[in-house]
């Protein structure tokens, strides 16, 4: 990419940040597919302890932008005065600031697309995104079990808990606790609400097999379910994130 391109595509780049109604706001990045906006437009919800800024959201940006879409990659908690804090969420904010980022993008646009990404898949759930199509990217589903009771120690401080991946991450009473309550019945009850239709892209060698199955499975709305043979859990092997965006675009081009 030469210097004129990378400037080009500067230019069309802007970072935002939405008040919340309790008063924190949030950090989206912006990414335009032209000069002005574009029709159509995707927002994408980051994982637990993931960030806008990281591979398979990148890589997205640059997919979906060469596609004449625009996206909005948000951040559930940022490294800034006045946003959230991981410590300081739980799904059920996430879902709320997941809603506050499409009422504003779907004011700019005719089509509005959403992508989740692990627990922000299960964010999305908790969201029911009013959108014209969704896709679920290798998403959590039923987390107790799989995620918290494996995964996680109480910190020192006797309030909060410590996530053991590659490294400590801080995880609030709150969100554990939400973790706790999340059963089969009540993620069914909110999953049947979901209307747009919905697609569950599973990573066959990630370790949420069984997770997206069940998600598939309660899903009532239009949907689809699709495996990218050979991907992790990120889609960082060989050019599986290719084929993850390709699905998602099939999927969207139909809405």
């Amino acid at each position: 990419m030469d210097r004129m391109s990378i400037e080009t595509s500067l230019s069309r780049e802007e970072i935002i940040y939405l008040p919340t109604p309790d008063g924190k706001k949030i950090y989206v990045c912006v990414n335009r597919a032209g000069d002005t906006p574009s029709q159509k437009a995707v927002v994408i919800g980051h994982g637990l302890g993931g960030s806008p800024n990281g591979y398979v959201h990148m890589m997205a940006r640059n997919y979906f932008t060469e596609r004449g879409y625009d996206v909005y990659r948000m951040a559930y908690y940022w490294d800034e005065y006045g946003c959230r804090k991981l410590h300081e969420c739980t799904l059920a904010i996430h879902a709320q600031d997941m809603n506050s980022v499409l009422d504003f993008a779907r004011g700019q646009h005719d089509k509005i697309y959403v992508c989740g990404h692990s627990y922000g898949g299960l964010t999305l759930v908790f969201a029911n995104p009013q959108a014209d199509a969704v896709s679920f990217w290798d998403p959590s589903y039923q987390p107790w079990e799989r995620l918290w009771l494996k995964s996680t120690v109480s910190s020192p401080d006797g309030v909060n808990h410590l996530l053991k991946w590659e490294y400590l991450i801080t995880i609030g009473s709150a969100m554990y606790e939400e973790g706790r309550s999340i059963s089969r019945d009540s993620a069914r009850a909110l999953t049947q609400k979901i209307t747009a239709p919905s697609q569950v892209i599973v990573a066959g060698q990630g370790w949420l097999i069984e997770d997206t199955a069940m998600l598939y499975e309660d899903l009532v709305c239009v949907k689809e379910r699709q495996m990218v043979t050979g991907a992790g859990h990120c889609f960082t092997e060989g050019q599986t994130i290719y084929e993850l965006l390709d699905k998602t675009h099939h999927w969207f081009d139909k809405y």
